[in-house]
């Protein structure tokens, strides 16, 4: 709504056409008669009440939802902020060869590939590598793939275009638009992270803010607000400086930044080791390390907690791509175990957001002079929830089932450091219609005492999720 100058002349109008309308409820009603002077005068200066409140939430960007994008858009320009039309598409491509090798072949940054020609429309969708990659001959048997019979060099990429048309299915990109020695094909094995689609209102207000507060990379809010801008698969980011206690490598590294992140690319890849007992940790090439899928040797497939334990987080680069995630073999179990210096295959999943964004903030341009910046992938703390409802009309069964999405919806909406309190989830519960009460059994990080009821602290570098499991409703 755009905030026009209203003469003299024009509020004369408005009250006098005001006057004259008739009010057909006169005519048929018995009571009081309405003033036909002063109400008219009221419902104008009513009229013009509102659009100065409009005007301060337009000013002070408070409820963003409730006001219209082009008023928004018009106020954000004054930080030379358009609205998001949408973001790059993130993949990891594979990059392979089948024969041997004797010399270290590169796959270089912003190196173009690009899907096929899709038949119907006659669109490609390119893409670009945002770092640069090596595979070296000293290490050939690191970059074998037993299942492929290839030898593959993952690289990650961004889309050259943004929005939500960049969302590809994997093997979909197939196509080096330039040659590249030592290398014969490329392509995704999962599809890429999806490009944003337009901002909302509520995002475009945030981001604002960021401006204002900071303009800079060099500054908290201005990475914050860059990484959020920048990187697709980040819905949240919390940075750790100076005198935080939640730093821990300060003695060590001048200038260190640690920057959690909300967020998650999971990308399969294939290590092959040798078996060195039980006291040597297994630290795999890729991390920080999301799940084991297989360990085998000699034909023998081992499983996870009775052959060997899986160590992720430990240390003070925990959960970044300079950690140690790794595999370490228990003295006891169900399998007997490879003699040394066995061959042994692992298959597991990292989460290649964090390695993505380590490469592209040590491009050029973003490179900042004294900061040590280390990615760290944020932790979910897991949430147990047993209540008693109590249903006051409808379907219980149906009651139930809004209950339970409603919860979980909540939950898992929240980002890093948001607390978890019973007042929130019970305002929640009662927008539910047909809910009569609802009493807690268990409102506790899970693990937790059981019966234990109290809000919940989130560190900020964590979030709080709900999983169906671990929430139970008795209906009494």
């Amino acid at each position: 709504m755009a905030i026009s100058k209203i003469s003299a002349n024009e509020f004369a109008t408005r009250i006098s056409e005001s006057v004259n309308n008739r009010d057909s409820s006169i005519d048929t009603s018995i009571g009081p008669i309405r003033d036909v002077f002063i109400d008219p005068f009221s419902d104008v200066l009513e009229n013009q009440n509102d659009r100065i409140l409009y005007l301060n939430s337009l000013l002070s960007l408070r409820n963003a939802s409730s006001l219209v994008p082009d008023d928004i858009d018009d106020v954000v320009s004054n930080e030379n902020l358009v609205r998001w039309q949408g973001s790059r598409s993130i993949v990891t491509l594979t990059f392979s060869r089948t024969s041997d090798f004797t010399s270290d072949y590169t796959v270089p940054v912003n190196f173009p590939v690009s899907t096929i020609t899709d038949p119907s429309t006659g669109n490609i969708v390119s893409f670009k590598t945002v770092e640069t990659k090596t595979m070296t001959s000293a290490t050939m048997s690191r970059y074998y793939n037993p299942d492929t019979k290839q030898y593959e060099l993952n690289v990650l990429a961004a889309s050259i275009p943004t929005g939500i048309t960049t969302q590809i299915g994997a093997n979909t990109i197939t196509i080096m638009m330039r040659s590249l020695d030592g290398f014969t094909a490329v392509t995704n094995k999962a599809a890429t992270s999806n490009g944003k689609s337009i901002e909302s209102n509520e995002d475009l207000a945030k981001r604002y803010f960021l401006h204002v507060e900071g303009a800079q990379i060099g500054t908290p809010a201005g990475l914050h607000r860059f990484i959020l801008d920048n990187i697709s698969g980040v819905t949240d980011a919390y940075i750790v400086y100076g005198t935080n206690t939640s730093l821990t490598r300060q003695s060590s590294d001048a200038g260190a930044i640690d920057i959690w992140v909300l967020g998650e690319t999971a990308l399969s890849s294939t290590y092959s080791t040798y078996y060195n007992g039980v006291e040597t940790l297994n630290a795999f090439p890729f991390q920080p390390v999301i799940r084991v899928s297989s360990v085998i040797s000699g034909g023998v497939a081992y499983t996870e907690g009775d052959d060997f334990d899986l160590i992720t987080g430990v240390g003070d680069y925990a959960y970044s791509n300079s950690t140690t995630d790794g595999i370490k073999w228990l003295t006891d179990g169900s399998h007997v175990k490879p003699a040394i210096g066995d061959s042994v295959t692992i298959i597991y999943e990292y989460n290649s957001l964090i390695n993505l964004m380590d490469s592209y903030f040590k491009q050029e341009e973003y490179y900042e002079g004294g900061s040590d910046r280390l990615f760290r992938w944020a932790q979910e703390e897991s949430i147990e929830i047993e209540a008693n409802l109590k249903v006051r009309s409808g379907n219980p069964s149906s009651i139930v089932a809004l209950v339970r999405t409603a919860v979980t919806d909540y939950v898992n909406a929240l980002r890093l450091g948001d607390n978890l309190e019973e007042f929130d989830i019970d305002a929640v519960v009662a927008g539910v219609y047909g809910v009569d009460n609802w009493t807690y059994v268990t409102l506790a990080v899970s693990g937790a005492v059981s019966g234990t009821i109290s809000d919940i602290e989130i560190d900020p570098n964590k979030y709080a999720r709900l999983a169906n499991a671990d929430l139970v409703i008795n209906l009494v």
